[in-house]
């Protein structure tokens, strides 16, 4: 826990492939949503960054051991906010009054966006595949082309990149995709699957990739 801490001060204090994220999940006490939101309205909601900004993001369908998480993410050479905590202790007391509503911290990791495909924030729903590349440069060229060959058939956004630390059970990297909701999710992605050819070369040319796991979310704040 003393690593948020510090981490999170950090982030107060200081093209896509630029930018590099952390997060930080965790399981909340049942019905305390609307508490968090406000603690992090309180610290975050008249927040300037240097790039980037702090997603708060609940789990849906596939991640059993966490029920939120914050994402903070930007430019790691130009990392944090513009502006200052205005009290010295104000940390201290964010910190302690969110543990309040924390069962427990469930895991933490790091890494980078490699692409981003798509700017419509509307679309808050994303499924994130996690998995382990045996060749990330084959997969991600892979990766790029059949996003291009999809732009037809989505509407939302698609995000491809690297953990760099703590992947979750060695996951490498991940693939996100953004919808309106499940229902969208889902008409989405099988309107995906009609262009069958482009689909088995990305197959073929991604080279071997082992599935880790795949989950859902929600982005209920944006900072």
């Amino acid at each position: 826990m003393k690593k948020l801490v510090y981490l999170l001060l950090f982030v107060s204090t200081i093209s896509y492939s630029q930018n590099a994220f952390m997060e930080y999940q965790f399981s909340a006490k049942r019905g305390t949503e609307s508490a968090i939101l406000a603690l992090t309205d309180d610290i975050w909601g008249d927040a300037k960054f240097k790039s980037g900004g702090i997603n708060i993001e609940s789990f849906s369908i596939g991640n059993e051991g966490s029920t939120h998480r914050i994402v903070l993410y930007g430019d790691p050479g130009n990392w944090g906010r513009n502006d200052s905590i205005s009290a010295a202790n104000k940390w201290g007391v964010f910190i302690q009054k969110l543990n309040n509503h924390i069962d427990k911290w469930t895991h933490s990791s790091s890494g980078n966006v490699m692409s981003w495909v798509g700017d419509n924030e509307a679309y808050n729903y994303v499924q994130i595949f996690e998995f382990k590349a045996s060749d990330p440069a084959a997969f991600k060229a892979a990766h790029d082309e059949i996003v291009s060959e999809m732009t037809p058939y989505r509407k939302g956004e698609v995000g491809f990149g690297s953990y760099e630390i703590a992947g979750f059970q060695g996951a490498t990297h991940w693939v996100a995709i953004t919808a309106n909701d499940w229902s969208d999710l889902i008409s989405t992605r099988r309107a995906m699957k009609k262009i069958t050819k482009p689909w088995k070369k990305y197959y073929k040319n991604r080279g071997k990739v082992e599935h880790v796991r795949n989950y859902t979310a929600k982005t209920i704040k944006r900072y």
